[in-house]
């Protein structure tokens, strides 16, 4: 059995997903080392092989479509960076059932963030064709209420939008509106028309400290 197969395995046995720790403890069940294979190769093989929820925490593609379309429940991290699954009841409001299910919450969410902020605070660019309403703390992370709290999102363009995404993770801001970069941006880190610590002026953070704090904390790599 491959070391993809392997994780797969113990992330089924999980649930659908999990944290790397778990992966290191578990993966011998499935598949005996051999060789030399450091935490730092399982965690490549997780980035390439895998959808990533936060920092350090994968799932497989068929649960990642299931939180993202099923509306069925969220991950929660503990103060341990444990991870657990937590059944949310199901309302008009977050989930239309027909042919198909629908978040027609987030239609609302993007509403109400182009009438409030009206443009993408790094770029301003203002054509709401070219914005999408971003998650700060992901769907997938977030119970009902914050799912839906205007607080909970920016309206950004499409490259920085991918850059703050939780399957992605190398910029964040601060309460003080400085953007963050990763290092891992590495090559490209001088490409994309901003510089680490600069100033966004536009950029709305009075409500969103503590939305801001979670991504800096499981969403960002430094």
């Amino acid at each position: 059995m491959t070391y993809e197969k392997a994780m797969e395995k113990v992330m089924i046995e999980n649930g659908g997903f999990a944290p790397l720790k778990l992966i290191y403890e578990n993966i011998e069940k499935y598949r005996k080392n051999t060789g030399k294979t450091p935490d730092r190769t399982i965690q490549e093989r997780a980035q390439r092989c895998f959808t990533r929820i936060a920092k350090g925490i994968y799932c497989t593609e068929e649960f990642a479509m299931q939180l993202e379309q099923d509306n069925k429940g969220y991950l929660e991290i503990s103060s341990k960076n444990n991870v657990v699954f937590k059944p949310i009841k199901i309302t008009q409001e977050t989930e239309r059932i027909g042919s198909q299910k629908i978040r027609i919450g987030h239609s609302t969410f993007r509403d109400k963030l182009i009438n409030d902020l009206k443009q993408c605070p790094i770029t301003h660019i203002d054509d709401t064709k070219l914005l999408i309403a971003s998650h700060i703390k992901p769907w997938v992370l977030s119970n009902n209420e914050e799912r839906l709290d205007v607080n909970n999102g920016f309206l950004l363009s499409p490259l920085f939008d991918k850059l703050f995404d939780k399957s992605v993770g190398l910029i964040t801001f601060t309460d003080k509106k400085e953007i963050l970069l990763s290092k891992r941006l590495k090559n490209n880190i001088n490409k994309i028309g901003v510089i680490h610590r600069q100033i966004i002026e536009d950029l709305p953070v009075v409500g969103r400290e503590e939305f801001l704090e979670y991504h800096r904390k499981y969403i960002f790599q430094g």
